[in-house]
């Protein structure tokens, strides 16, 4: 039996009518009898009661008809089985995304062209007004030993009594990925678009680079700590008095993956709105 006779069937028992099933098929209703007909001779039982009108089903009919039903509640399962893979297909980099930790990342570093399109992708994230209330600041390899000392003095205006082994480490932050930049965002003023709409487009855009840089092919982490609320350090990046460092981007190839991580399932962040006067919204639904 074809697909087509399937669903020809179920409308059938469903409109209990040539005509009405045929209108349902989109076919004409001739086109319906000689279909079905002919899966009657295929099966070689009467699937039909006889009469010029349709009078149900006989018993084998009705057998064909459960069959029929079970057939397409399988078919249903499997092309919504397909239709999320192809789902899922399509968004798959997203879901695959992991921040890479500094220590597994080793050179090459991105180029400034791949940089560029991470910055571009950031630049397309949803944004009230267009403001791209952000900005990001690039460390040149020459200059990053320098940007070590600017952390090792922050550690050191934290922790005057830092140990040589927690000044080593502070350094290293600024000299440990194959290329770092800073994550800044820088809220506009005199704008009709709140301080927290901007806020939540920098951190939108930060999504969209880090995602950029993973679909290119490159790992990435971004990480902030106290140092991000020093204003000193602040003031020796470059940043103005109204911009806040966001977080530092760490980029590099991967040197090792990331371990697995730990499935969340997506219903735990949905939940359903329900009106705080429920008893009145239910009576007047009812």
């Amino acid at each position: 039996m074809k697909q087509n006779q399937i669903h020809y069937l179920l409308a059938l028992s469903s409109e209990q009518d040539w005509a009405k099933a045929a209108q349902t098929c989109g076919i004409p209703e001739q086109e319906l009898v000689i279909t079905l007909k002919a899966a009657e001779v295929e099966y070689g039982y009467a699937l039909f009661k006889p009469g010029t009108q349709f009078g149900g089903f006989t018993a084998e009919g009705q057998e064909v008809i459960a069959q029929a039903h079970a057939l397409s509640c399988a078919l249903e399962a499997l092309e919504q089985c397909f239709r999320y893979g192809q789902r899922k297909h399509a968004v798959a980099s997203l879901l695959e995304r992991r921040s890479v930790s500094p220590k597994r990342l080793c050179e090459p570093a991105p180029d400034t062209e791949a940089i560029e399109l991470m910055i571009a992708a950031a630049m397309s994230a949803p944004d009230n007004g267009g403001l791209h209330p952000w900005r990001t600041i690039m460390f040149p390899p020459e200059l990053r030993e320098f940007l070590a000392s600017v952390f090792e003095r922050e550690k050191l205006r934290r922790d005057p009594l830092a140990s040589d082994k927690d000044l080593q480490r502070a350094r290293e932050h600024a000299t440990r990925s194959p290329a770092l930049l800073a994550f800044v965002i820088s809220p506009k003023v005199r704008t009709r678009v709140p301080e927290r709409e901007q806020l939540l487009a920098a951190g939108a855009a930060l999504g969209n680079f880090l995602n950029a840089a993973h679909q290119l092919g490159y790992g990435a982490i971004a990480l902030s700590g106290e140092r991000t609320f020093d204003a000193t350090f602040c003031s020796e990046l470059g940043l103005e008095s109204n911009e806040h460092l966001a977080c530092f981007i760490c980029l590099g190839s991967i040197s090792k993956a990331a371990p697995a991580r730990k499935i969340t399932p997506p219903s735990t962040r949905l939940s359903t709105w329900v009106p705080c006067h429920a008893s009145v919204l239910a009576r007047q639904l009812t």
